[in-house]
């Protein structure tokens, strides 16, 4: 014990530090138990045309869904994609599948958005985002 003390005070360490360090590494182990813990959202599949939710669909119930003539989406396996589009250049189906909250699929021809929502909403940023 009395080696430990001596290692500590050439190091310039002192109680208090001691203290502190505890106390954050405490804090910080509660905190992350506590996030760990945290049930996450469900996250939907909302269906807008023009600005307008016409439908709001769960994300863990695999369906097919026709947004309107134009455009059908797909729910499969935790992720949405679309699988039709009668537009020219048929951008919203080469995005293929999203499957993150925040993400969307845009068909700017019928002005649809397919946007996943809810969730933990966290867990998609990225470094320069955080």
């Amino acid at each position: 014990m009395d080696k430990l003390r001596s290692s500590f005070r050439q190091l310039g360490i002192t109680r208090g530090d001691l203290i502190l360090l505890t106390g954050l590494l405490a804090f910080s182990g509660i905190l992350g138990l506590i996030l760990a813990l945290r049930q996450p959202e469900p996250e939907y599949v909302s269906v807008r045309v023009d600005g307008t939710e016409v439908a709001l669909l769960p994300l863990d119930n695999d369906c097919v869904y026709r947004i309107s003539d134009g455009n059908t989406i797909e729910i499969s396996g935790g992720s949405v994609r679309m699988t039709y589009a009668d537009c020219p250049d048929k951008i919203c189906v080469k995005t293929g599948a999203i499957s993150q909250s925040g993400h969307s699929i845009v068909c700017a021809p019928h002005k649809v958005v397919v946007l996943i929502t809810g969730g933990n909403d966290r867990r998609s940023y990225d470094a320069i985002t955080n």
